[in-house]
């Protein structure tokens, strides 16, 4: 890691959260692009749920992935590429299902700073193969930072038995994807 200071998530967020009300007022119905005052009873409880946590975390200044200081689909490329290592870019937009031209504007930022290496591919001349680079574990432990952070305030809301079972449910949800 670099010696830069990286904010914490913790310090980030405002004393006191925004009221439930101001979530609730900017819901979108589906179907709809325009908020609407309420949800529609129609909604699935655990959409709004998730909804409402999702945007929660970002009115109370929680937006993790800023610390890295990637946009979501850099993350994501990010993370496979850390997690597989050299992949080719063909495989990266099957995983990722984007269209080729999107992947390689991504690829072209990522590698502008630093992040990716494009290097020859030894299966196929014509094509390249990508490689994370230091800094792209860097960004990545800077996410598991802010992470870190959210997951100690859950621990202190939670009981040890709501966090074992957060925990199975979390683990559930992430084998299913």
């Amino acid at each position: 890691m670099t010696n830069q200071t990286y904010v914490s998530v913790q310090n980030a967020l405002p004393s006191t959260p925004p009221p439930a009300h101001a979530l609730q007022r900017h819901a979108i119905s589906p179907g709809s692009d325009t908020p609407t005052d309420k949800p529609t009873d129609k909604e699935p409880a655990l959409l709004e749920r998730l909804v409402q946590i999702t945007l929660r975390l970002r009115l109370r200044g929680v937006d993790i992935e800023s610390s890295t200081g990637l946009s979501g689909r850099e993350l994501d490329l990010v993370a496979l590429l850390t997690a597989s290592g050299p992949t080719s870019v063909k495989s990266l937009v099957a995983d990722l299902g984007l269209p080729r031209s999107t992947m390689t504007a991504i690829v072209d930022r990522l590698e502008a700073r630093g992040l990716v290496n494009r290097l020859p591919n030894p299966q196929d001349r014509r094509s390249v193969i990508l490689q994370a680079t230091p800094v792209a574990f860097d960004a990545l432990l800077r996410y598991r930072e802010g992470m870190k952070t959210f997951a100690q305030h859950l621990e202190g809301l939670l009981e040890d038995e709501e966090q074992d079972q957060l925990a199975r449910l979390i683990e559930k949800i992430a084998n299913s994807l």
